[in-house]
């Protein structure tokens, strides 16, 4: 969803390369969009965030709230501005800069719809300072992890996390398989009632989980 032909047409024509992507519809704003997930099933949805009508974020906050919602793909003009912490609380699961190789654009649709978080090179750097920004983390974090039921080896990864750490870094820092990691990554998942690593960050940083500030 993109108020601007080009870039839409630009996007259509990105997609229609991979064979595992069928585009069903090109719209020009967020309450279009809206409406049309409303009326029928489909699994990813590219959204712009600066659109007239309805913007992507408060579009992508309604579209999340739907019964069997896709995922949204966020993408911008911007590496990092005021929209990257607020379309990730709204529940995109990726955000992607318009400059992305082809290439990046296609996987990171594959990835949402995978459930798995898709980030532009250029944002990953800007997250974890963008959620510092954003939230002060409250202190209460031994009373919080008991009311989530996380364990002291989850929160020991979700600090990792935090620091910008991936799975196998993570796995190398508490010396223990990668696939250890990926198991106790998922249970995080179910407890915080997230999808993926991004709305870890992001929701772990907003309840005061993970203080960015040490």
């Amino acid at each position: 969803m993109d108020d601007e032909p080009l870039i839409r047409h630009a996007l259509g024509t990105i997609l229609s390369t991979d064979e595992r992507i069928l585009l069903v519809n090109s719209l020009n704003n967020g309450k279009d969009a809206l409406e049309f997930c409303e009326k029928n099933e489909i699994d990813v949805v590219i959204m712009d965030l600066q659109m007239p009508v309805m913007d992507g974020v408060t579009a992508t906050e309604h579209i999340k709230k739907l019964p069997h919602s896709p995922a949204v793909l966020a993408i911008t003009a911007f590496s990092a501005d005021d929209y990257l912490v607020p379309v990730l609380l709204a529940g995109a699961s990726g955000y992607l800069v318009k400059d992305s190789e082809p290439d990046e654009i296609v996987d990171a649709v594959i990835s949402v719809h995978q459930g798995t978080a898709a980030i532009s090179p250029s944002v990953s750097n800007d997250l974890i300072g963008a959620v510092k920004q954003a939230y002060n983390p409250v202190s209460q974090r031994e009373h919080l992890a008991k009311e989530l039921a996380l364990t002291a080896r989850e929160l020991e990864i979700l600090d990792l996390l935090a620091k910008g750490l991936n799975n196998p870094e993570i796995s190398r820092k508490l010396g223990v398989a990668e696939t250890t990691i990926k198991t106790h990554m998922a249970k995080i998942f179910v407890k915080l009632d997230v999808r993926d690593r991004v709305q870890v960050l992001v929701e772990a940083a907003r309840i005061g989980l993970i203080n960015l500030n040490r």
